[in-house]
């Protein structure tokens, strides 16, 4: 079994309600470029070729290279697929839990590109033109759908939330969500729901309904047990560009964009038990001997946010067919908005109970980190192209900062350091030719390296991508592309047991849980229509 760091701090976020960290930091700033057909089948190595709306977000000189007025749109889908099954424990070979490797797809329509430039032509011979753009970019797709399941003999989702619970006194649990030293909402909502219970003869300790309590005093699953894990997640984050690019004596081009970047983010957990042979569970609950049917509980979260930045490039033109250009971005301040809810549901003896919590709200101030990226290309004539781009971002540079919409300020100091200890560089190498075997056709590949910014993982994401242009005689231009995503695997735990010291609860390592490995394929198919003029 592989558990990773990553996957511990991605199960303690419940913890604590709309507590912030590292990985929202990190999801809500990289980029997964998207772009024009033409720009994503180059594989986005675009900094030093210009030309195309696609080039404008890594370069806003591109711009100005061209020589003339451009309109485009670029509709596209997205298809998710993910296969999601249990780790193995080291020497064995079944899985321990969600031993059932499913699959998931997801399909998604988007508009990844889309706007205008305008070209001006200054009848000098120095600065020969100017142009002015708006160009709507996409720098990130979150379509995810993840379902796993398997049986399960020795813990459980209500075990986990009785463990949160132990030590508070059932007045605190038959309290309001807003009171002051309580568990976890989730813990909170699973009681009201009645997924945990008082423990007849003790004190402030709580067992679940999948559990039972034996005469020595040791607590246990009643019955095997089936449990089911799904999580979807939907929205993008866009960036409009507002560009203005100057041509010198079609040389050197000098480029600047103010980018405001809009970000949606929505995700959907369920966690779900119930028999595992299909017939129900006796269990004693609150005195009474009764019937386990199932159990679940649901989270719903989202973040909206929004934010601003400037990014300044060059492109030159040095002799014959080389070209050389460069760009840096500033960091990006946002502001964001989370909302947070969950509602559990428990049924026995075929009669259902269930509760939900109030929704929370959170503003905060997120600053992403700053861009450089360089690139070099060799144009062979009207036979195509040839071009290679480097962009470093370090993630290491993030914070969180407290925002005016909050009623009070918020320490983010701990938070700041764990982004500061889990953060790097990250290292991205794209790649693109371009042939034109025809003076109306194009015929196109490129290639993705991206290392990993987490700190202990090796794992890079890759992209491989191919795509067709088309020019006619006239103002028309056509091109499609495919690409396909190998992302890094990642592991998830969808609940741990917990334990307490003097400072509190913390993770008990000492009681084994389940982990889910995640694999993800993403398939991206775009067509781009435009206009010169």
């Amino acid at each position: 079994m592989k558990r990773t760091l990553t996957a511990l701090l991605l199960a303690a976020v419940s913890l604590n309600v709309g507590a912030q960290t590292w990985q929202d930091a990190y999801v809500f700033s990289e980029n997964n470029y998207v772009g024009t057909a033409r720009s994503v089948g180059m594989g986005n190595a675009m900094t030093a070729v210009g030309g195309d709306l696609g080039s404008l977000v890594f370069n806003p000189a591109g711009s100005a290279v061209a020589g003339y007025s451009t309109f485009a749109i670029t509709p596209s889908v997205t298809i998710s697929n993910v296969f999601a099954q249990g780790t193995t424990l080291s020497g064995e070979t079944v899985p321990y839990g969600f031993e059932d490797g499913l699959k998931s797809r997801m399909p998604r329509f988007k508009m990844p590109n889309f706007g205008f430039v305008m070209s001006y032509d200054t009848h000098s011979s120095s600065l020969r033109r100017v142009t002015f753009g708006l160009v709507g970019h996409a720098t990130n797709d979150f379509t995810s759908k993840i379902a796993a399941s398997g049986t399960n003999f020795d813990t459980s989702v209500a075990g986990s939330l009785a463990s949160q619970a132990d030590g508070y006194p059932v007045s605190i649990m038959d309290g309001g969500y807003y009171q002051d030293d309580i568990p976890s909402w989730e813990t909170m909502v699973g009681y009201k729901a009645g997924i945990i219970s008082p423990m007849a003869g003790r004190e402030n300790a709580y067992i679940g309904v999948t559990e039972r309590l034996l005469s020595n005093g040791k607590v246990q699953l009643a019955d095997q047990i089936k449990q089911r894990y799904g999580q979807q997640r939907v929205g993008n984050k866009y960036d409009l560009l507002m560009n203005f690019a100057m041509d010198f004596s079609d040389r050197f081009y000098l480029g600047a964009n103010i980018g405001i970047t809009s970000l949606s983010y929505h995700s959907d957990q369920v966690r779900a038990e119930e028999p595992a042979d299909g017939t129900n569970i006796t269990v004693n609950y609150e005195g009474q001997n009764v019937a386990f049917n199932s159990l679940r509980i649901r989270s719903a979260y989202q973040a909206e946010g929004s934010g601003i930045y400037a990014k300044i490039g060059f492109l030159a033109r040095p002799f014959g067919g080389l070209r050389i250009g460069a760009a840096i971005q500033t960091p990006t301040i946002m502001e964001i908005r989370e909302n947070y809810a969950l509602d559990a549901q428990t049924v026995l003896s075929g009669s259902s109970r269930t509760a939900q919590t109030p929704e929370d709200e959170w503003y905060y101030n997120l600053v992403s980190p700053y861009r450089v990226n360089a690139g070099i290309a060799y144009t062979f004539g009207k036979l195509g192209l040839v071009s290679v781009d480097y962009e470093l971002c370090d993630y290491s540079t993030m914070s969180f900062r407290s925002s005016n919409y909050n009623e009070f300020l918020t320490d983010f100091g701990g938070v700041n350091g764990d982004i500061a200890q889990m953060m790097t560089m990250s290292h991205a190498l794209r790649a693109g030719v371009e042939l034109k075997p025809l003076p109306e056709m194009a015929i196109r590949v490129g290639y993705n390296f991206e290392t990993n910014p987490v700190v202990g993982l090796t794992t890079p994401k890759q992209r491989v991508s191919f795509g067709l242009g088309y020019d006619s005689n006239g103002s028309f231009f056509a091109d499609a592309a495919v690409r396909l995503h190998y992302l890094q695997d990642e592991y998830l735990i969808p609940y741990y047991y917990y334990d307490w010291d003097d400072q509190g609860t913390f993770i008990d390592d000492t009681v084994l849980t389940p982990e889910i490995g995640i694999k993800t394929t993403m398939v991206d198919a775009m067509l781009t229509l435009g206009w010169r003029f």
